[in-house]
């Protein structure tokens, strides 16, 4: 592998971490508005992008459809994931403290 394809996996690497890191923080808060909002900015994006590809010359073309793939996916995939595993960690936590007291009975007598 050469030095520009190393380069080329770290740019879309941190492209998909800097998305997924947001998310994962909205999602575990369960922020459906924060979440909504990354969605609507991705989607205009994509949509910016297609927009600009069926417009373009060849070579323009050529541009968005890079843009498509290495920044629009990672973006909307790290996202997603990003979002779905912030949710799920979200609910664990509620479910652990609620299954740590599973089978305790109190004995204490009732206060006067």
């Amino acid at each position: 592998m050469y030095n520009g394809d190393i380069v080329l996996f770290a740019v879309i690497g941190a492209i998909f971490l800097g998305a997924a890191f947001p998310a994962f923080f909205l999602g575990r808060r369960q922020s459906k508005l924060g979440l909504s909002i990354l969605g609507l900015i991705w989607v205009a994006f994509t949509g910016a992008l297609f927009f600009g590809m069926n417009n373009g010359n060849k070579y323009e073309e050529l541009a968005y459809l890079f843009a498509l793939i290495g920044i629009s996916a990672p973006v909307g995939l790290g996202g997603l994931i990003g979002s779905l595993v912030g949710w799920a960690k979200s609910g664990n936590g509620q479910h652990e403290q609620s299954s740590s007291r599973a089978g305790h009975t109190d004995t204490a007598s009732p206060p006067r």
